[in-house]
């Protein structure tokens, strides 16, 4: 089936949407059940290609025919899902991801799968300013993808109109059109299914709709996370940031910044990057590292097409995660210093850094109080080991190891999809010079 002649959107009563929504969430769908809504209650089932824009700066966004680029909905359409700035949508199939994108600077909010987790924040009268996309923003292959001649022959096989990209910021642009492309075999789609105005009007007033409508207010008390784990991280970081001014412990603020980023991560408050491994919930990736390692598409000679895609960090999971100091994605509250630092001192910085903050010998240092207070902030610090990596083959002492060792401790850096090939695994990467490995230690 052509892209062309896909059903993008499409208009469904409950019994018909049902099942996606059960495999989505069973407690959701028994809640529905009970509520018992007919046809006059539609539901909308909307197809995204990879890369569709869902909403850009608060403004949903239906997705677009692929060859004459307007919207596939209807005014009709429009006006049912029209009833705030983010229509309620419950996705059944794959992932989003929500970000900012300020001046070529990705900062990853979040990724979210089966559920209720579109249009949540908007029906409880927040207004949201980031963006979503369907699959995944922060998205970049580490091997060096910017040769001409390589690019070259994905601009005519697949009509690719992007420059070789001069950055990773750029990745997910190239991979984006290749997925549109007619030569590419997979079709990807992440399935929303959105609530109509008739569902959000008994929602809000009818009664015997208040167990949906307390259900959403779950899901925004879930969505809450990031700002309520912040609030708190902040009155440790003030505590933390003070006792250095105190001390005169002079630090490049951006260090301070980064560090406060990898504790966002540790603490699972906002995603990081890890490889790929065959699954494809954020695009259709092994598709894309096949067409990069294939001769006749870019031609990797040497390399393993490796992807990185964002994920959580968790004590339960063995699987590592990796920030890149050499991606600007963090938001930064003050200017960096004037002075030039290299990717190597700011590691060191941010390693010494670090272990001012776990030292429980420093006099004086209320923000290990609180850490040991909050049993689930202080066991994620006590049970995390952050190893640094550098891509360049240079003694750092004992602090910055080689990347070409993390696939030692990661065997999904090996991963491809062709078997019987012998390839390496890019150690030379941009973003893995300057790169954060941070691992949950086995637990006693």
């Amino acid at each position: 089936m052509s892209k062309e002649k896909c059903i993008l959107i499409e208009e469904l009563a409950w019994k018909d949407a049902r099942n996606d929504v059960l495999n989505s969430s069973r407690e959701l769908t028994t809640i529905i059940d009970d509520l018992s809504p007919g046809k006059d209650f539609p539901l909308f089932k909307v197809k995204y290609p990879f890369g569709a824009v869902i909403a850009a700066n608060s403004h949903f966004c239906f997705p677009t025919e692929p060859s004459l680029h307007h919207t596939v909905a209807s005014n009709a359409i429009k006006s049912k899902l029209s009833y705030g700035t983010m229509p309620l949508g419950i996705i059944t199939k794959n992932t989003v991801e929500f970000f900012f994108d300020t001046s070529r600077k990705i900062f990853s909010l979040a990724t979210a799968g089966h559920g209720l987790k579109i249009g949540v924040c908007e029906y409880l009268g927040w207004r949201n300013q980031c963006s979503i996309v369907a699959g995944g923003r922060s998205l970049y292959m580490l091997p060096k993808i910017s040769e001409t001649l390589a690019h070259k022959q994905l601009r005519k096989k697949y009509n690719v109109i992007e420059f070789p990209p001069k950055s990773l910021y750029d990745h997910w642009k190239v991979f984006t059109q290749i997925t549109r492309s007619q030569e590419f075999n997979s079709e990807w789609f992440c399935e929303i299914i959105f609530l109509s105005t008739e569902w959000v009007a008994k929602m809000k007033k009818d009664p015997a709709w208040s167990k949906l409508d307390m259900y959403v207010h779950k899901q925004g008390w879930r969505h809450s996370l990031y700002a309520r784990k912040k609030v708190s991280l902040d009155i440790v970081w003030e505590h933390f940031v003070r006792s250095l001014s105190n001390r005169d412990h002079k630090v490049d603020p951006h260090v301070i910044d980064t560090l406060k980023h990898i504790i966002y991560i540790i603490t699972g408050t906002i995603p990081a990057s890890a490889p790929t491994n065959g699954e494809n919930t954020m695009g259709p990736l092994q598709e894309l590292q096949l067409i990069y390692e294939d001769p006749k598409g870019y031609g990797l000679d040497e390399y393993l097409a490796t992807i990185m895609q964002p994920q959580y960090f968790s004590l339960k999971k063995p699987s590592p995660v990796y920030y890149s100091l050499q991606l600007p994605n963090i938001f930064e509250s003050l200017p960096r210093t004037k002075k030039i630092t290299s990717v190597i001192d700011n590691v060191r910085d941010l390693g010494e850094l670090l272990d001012r903050f776990l030292n429980k010998k420093w006099e004086e240092a209320p923000w290990m109080n609180i850490i040991t207070n909050n049993i689930t902030l202080g066991s994620m610090l006590a049970n995390v080991q952050l190893d640094y990596f550098h891509g360049d083959m240079f003694a750092y002492g004992n602090l910055i190891k080689s990347s070409a060792k993390m696939p030692e401790y990661d065997s999904r850096l090996f991963y491809s999809p062709l078997k019987n090939r012998k390839r390496t695994f890019a150690s030379s990467s941009t973003f893995l010079r300057g790169c954060v490995m941070i691992t949950a230690k086995p637990l006693p």
